[in-house]
């Protein structure tokens, strides 16, 4: 069986079909890209080693500013609200909650049928690292910095650099040069 595969692999490689399935998932990027902004999202997607990206729930709830972009593997959940900023950069892998169950005062477990809406908002010049995961209500300030893999559950105040799970400040930015950059006008 596996000298069948073999010769399957093998003719598929020699057709150059890899690079036709890379093709096909970049085009249907740039359609759902399309599909975006159509519905009056200022969208921008980066793909970094893949073309998978997705903003799911109440897009009409979904905010980003046109200097501001996501990379592959991203999934954004939106019912419950979710604006970004200026500026923001990101690495691949972010996943944005905006919505939580109810198991506090719920009619049945694990969690009754309420969703809980909870906004999460990302500021401007904010920059998340590769695998970063922000949960509902959280609010991350002007300039934050958050680290590679962070799970991300209160408030980030600006300039702070966070990291891990849950995410706590280790750091925070030089806040007078970052001030001073801002008034130079020196993004990116």
């Amino acid at each position: 069986m596996s000298s069948v595969k073999n010769f399957v692999l093998d003719m598929l490689l020699a057709l150059h079909v890899d690079r036709f399935v890379e093709r096909f998932a970049s085009l249907g990027a740039q359609l759902k890209m399309r599909r975006y902004r159509a519905s009056g999202i200022a969208f921008t997607f980066v793909p970094q080693g893949g073309f998978r990206f997705e903003i799911a729930g109440d897009l009409s709830r979904f905010r980003i500013d046109p200097t501001s972009h996501v990379k592959s593997d991203t999934f954004i959940e939106a019912t419950g609200g979710v604006t970004i900023g200026r500026y923001f950069h990101v690495g691949r892998g972010l996943t944005i909650f905006s919505t939580s169950h109810n198991y506090l005062d719920g009619t049945h477990i694990p969690y009754d049928d309420v969703d809980l809406l909870r906004p999460v908002v990302i500021e401007d010049f904010v920059w998340c690292g590769a695998n970063v995961t922000l949960l509902p209500g959280v609010t991350i300030g002007e300039g934050a910095v958050v680290g590679a893999g962070s799970v991300v559950s209160r408030d980030v105040p600006p300039c702070a650099v966070v990291a891990g799970n849950p995410a706590v400040i280790v750091k925070y930015r030089n806040r007078e040069l970052f001030m001073e950059l801002k008034r130079q006008g020196k993004f990116k």
